[in-house]
């Protein structure tokens, strides 16, 4: 359990301490106190998935994903952690995994548009030309209702893109 006394030697102390150092930017610092951490809490899902966003921002990938599993692990209906697994995991060519867990943070949170835009590029890499289109027309309706015209632009923009790429048109989706 957390020690909620806050001395050196608490995981909440460790963990402020990650939290303190990353925002100085000092990655390896604070992945160290994220470490001293989960140690202490093993069960400490902020350690867990701030270590994991750390690890990325060094290009650890490998260990970035074995972070979010453990967040994922403790808090499984957590859509951030289970997207930030899907995004490190396609970056290390575990597409199956990546597909699986953009899916599951799509599922916890429907309204994710950055999952279903994701997801889409996923599909896209195995030319899988309809799936594509279907996450990112998803993901251009719920840009729009959010307010970010920019993205759901770029959305509009890459769907004629791929509408023309894999012969299809917006009707084959009505």
């Amino acid at each position: 359990m957390t020690s909620a006394n806050g001395d050196n030697n608490s995981a909440d102390h460790w963990f402020k301490e990650g939290l303190r150092l990353g925002k100085l930017d000092d990655n390896d610092s604070s992945i160290k106190a994220y470490q001293k951490a989960v140690e202490l809490d093993p069960e400490h899902f902020m350690a867990w998935f701030n270590m994991g966003i750390r690890y990325g921002k060094t290009l650890t990938n490998v260990k970035a994903a074995e972070c979010f599993r453990k967040a994922v692990a403790l808090k499984p209906e957590d859509a951030m952690a289970q997207y930030s697994l899907a995004l490190v995991s396609n970056l290390i060519g575990l597409t199956d995994d990546s597909v699986k867990h953009y899916k599951e943070a799509i599922r916890i949170n429907p309204k994710f548009a950055k999952a279903h835009s994701n997801l889409s590029v996923v599909y896209y890499q195995f030319k899988q030309g309809r799936e594509a289109i279907e996450s990112l027309r998803s993901a251009e309706k719920l840009f729009d209702e959010q307010g970010e015209t920019g993205k759901a632009d770029m959305a509009r923009d890459l769907m004629q893109e791929l509408y023309s790429e894999f012969k299809l048109t917006a009707a084959d989706f009505e």
